[in-house]
């Protein structure tokens, strides 16, 4: 009887509370009238959006405040280089993966960890056509693990080491660190970074910002647009929200800048103008990346290699050489030097044409197996 009863009140209460809002739409049009536009707006703006925004393929990417930037865990994505997409799998740690999967804290096989920059990354190519997708499927006994993403240095590699030991607690017995020969100007790009710890309330205001940038046809087009207003081809730099530019103030206004990327190691002028600022820089992060591996110890070993713009000059002991060489060996560090493998007596242009991506900076397949092939020999403890 009581159930019987309360089910008549709910019915009550419903329709007297219908009519009240039939009353209330009735006695306040104008409000009506506001409400019923704004919900076709927004309806409208969501189908906009699904029509008209085109596919985001770096969605996988993120900000990080003490890092700066990398990628989201725990993500399958779609990405894109050049003409060609593929799959992108992160693990629980953030890192590109043949999977997605969780990385325990410790292990009971040796852990090697690679840290670079897109080079490292293997953009373009899938987990297992990258080298240290290759060297995890021929090391069945090593764990192998892959921290790198574009557009990182020494700061970088120096802040994610430091927040995976001691944030996460990450255990691993050796890091193998890829200088680019972009780090040191990237060095001056991000010099001014302070990192931070996580705030819930900031990475709540990236999660909107990037869900309106894909839902919101209103919001992608004004972002879009702001940022066109401020676009520098100098200081673009990628975008964590929407895969795009994102403007970092440098010092620099014109071209001299990207052109000192290509060549300012075998270049005075601009080696005076950023590079040996650039170098200090990298000195000071790898000193502090050095020391946090040694307190842990962890091994340390620092990879160089040559772009194409190198290779063409065939400039086997430029400055980018030199100063790694003898930074490792003051500082008792493994020193990889992978310029004599492209820069011999094989004609530049058919090395590039075998190991890059055309018309790109990038190793293609066969330029990941043969970095692979390299490697193997130091992973396996023979350098000879």
């Amino acid at each position: 009887m009581m159930l019987i009863s309360f089910k008549i009140l709910s019915i009550f209460g419903v329709t007297m509370m219908s009519r009240k809002s039939g009353r209330w739409f009735e006695k306040y049009p104008n409000a009506t009238f506001a409400i019923i536009l704004i919900l076709a707006i927004i309806i409208l703006d969501f189908i906009s959006a699904l029509i008209f925004i085109p596919e985001n393929y770096n969605s996988f990417r993120c900000p990080h405040p003490y890092y700066h930037h990398g990628l989201l865990p725990n993500r399958q994505d779609k990405n894109i280089w050049g003409n060609k997409v593929f799959d992108v799998f992160t693990n629980s740690l953030g890192f590109k993966d043949m999977e997605c999967r969780e990385i325990e804290k410790d292990s009971d096989r040796r852990r090697i960890l690679f840290i670079g920059d897109s080079y490292t990354e293997g953009v373009g190519m899938t987990w297992d056509e990258s080298f240290v997708g290759i060297l995890d499927a021929r090391l069945p006994d090593i764990e192998v693990l892959n921290a790198g993403v574009v557009s990182y240095s020494p700061k970088f590699y120096y802040l994610k080491t430091k927040y995976l030991i001691e944030k996460k607690g990450l255990k691993f017995d050796e890091l193998y660190v890829f200088i680019d020969n972009s780090d040191p100007l990237n060095e001056i790009t991000y010099e001014d970074f302070e990192p931070h710890d996580e705030n819930s309330i900031i990475w709540f205001g990236f999660q909107a910002r990037r869900y309106l940038f894909t839902y919101s046809y209103l919001y992608y087009s004004i972002s879009n647009k702001v940022n066109s207003s401020k676009r520098n081809p100098v200081t673009e730099r990628w975008n964590p929200v929407s895969g795009g530019s994102m403007l970092d103030e440098l010092e620099v206004e014109n071209s001299e800048f990207i052109a000192a990327t290509l060549n300012w190691s075998y270049t005075l002028q601009y080696y005076d103008k950023w590079g040996k600022k650039g170098l200090k820089l990298s000195r000071e992060y790898m000193n502090l990346l050095s020391e946090l591996c040694k307190s842990n110890n962890i091994k340390v070993t620092v990879a160089i290699y040559p772009w194409p713009s190198i290779i063409h000059q065939r400039d086997l002991h430029n400055i980018q050489v030199g100063f790694w060489e003898k930074y490792c060996t003051m500082n008792n560090i493994g020193f990889i030097n992978l310029y004599p493998y492209f820069i011999n007596e094989t004609n530049p242009t058919e090395i590039i044409k075998q190991y890059f991506i055309p018309e790109d900076v990038h190793w293609n397949i066969e330029g990941n197996q043969y970095i692979a092939d390299l490697l193997m020999k130091y992973l396996s403890g023979n350098s000879d």
